[in-house]
């Protein structure tokens, strides 16, 4: 799969290219800053990614399970390949899925923080509801006594549910986001020159043992 006019990722491995055992996230680029956020105005290393781009790049990784082998492999036009804009390039797309990360990072926290709180809000009404329902037990058995002990006993279980969602269920989405993220920054990033359609996987310049220049961990064909 190609990041260009079809954003839809599919779900089979056979639909992606695969090289040394890895499958690539190819994204083919009609210039360098395509990439990035037109809008952001942040300077070229520090920008955001284009939306559209991450969600490629996202949605593609988060098919396959987190121990799947994967490298991203991004095609730009022969005359912007070199050495800087391909080191800024790289650091570009680290620094935005690191942001991210941070981003979730915080977001998990301020949920445990928040389930905490609440629970602690929770047990403290629910105790009241019961030591309120213990009070009606004292009095004289009616329909009112009765229809506000049944009352009191589901608004104290219904406060709990928001807390204890979080903790069961909530924590969990934000969390295997933050592993997708890690998986992100944990692959290898390539850059080369060409178009997917005119680059074949075998060729020569692939090999490790073939002259290349190597810029900050990311391949640059010469």
């Amino acid at each position: 799969m190609v990041w260009g006019i079809d954003l839809s990722p599919k779900s089979t491995d056979a639909l992606y290219r695969e090289r040394d055992g890895k499958l690539l996230v190819e994204l083919e680029l009609h210039s360098l800053m395509q990439i990035f956020n037109s809008f952001d105005p942040a300077p070229f290393h520090e920008k955001e990614l284009d939306p559209q781009a991450e969600e490629y790049i996202y949605n593609t990784v988060a098919e396959f399970p987190l121990k799947k082998p994967l490298e991203i492999l991004i095609y730009v036009p022969p005359s912007e390949v070199d050495g800087e804009a391909g080191r800024f390039l790289k650091g570009a797309i680290r620094n935005h899925f690191s942001y991210k990360k941070v981003l979730t990072d915080i977001e998990l926290r301020r949920l445990l923080q928040r389930g905490r709180r609440n629970m602690t809000i929770a047990i403290i009404f629910l105790s009241l509801c019961l030591l309120m329902i213990r009070l009606l037990s004292t009095l004289e058995e009616g329909l009112v006594s009765t229809m506000l002990s049944e009352g009191l006993i589901i608004i104290g279980w219904v406060a709990m549910w928001e807390p204890v969602y979080v903790f069961l269920y909530g924590w969990w989405p934000i969390v295997q986001k933050r592993n997708i993220y890690r998986k992100i920054l944990s692959m290898d990033i390539n850059v080369i020159p060409g178009s997917p359609s005119k680059v074949k996987l075998t060729d020569p310049r692939f090999s490790p043992d073939k002259s290349q220049l190597r810029v900050d961990g990311t391949e640059f064909v010469e």
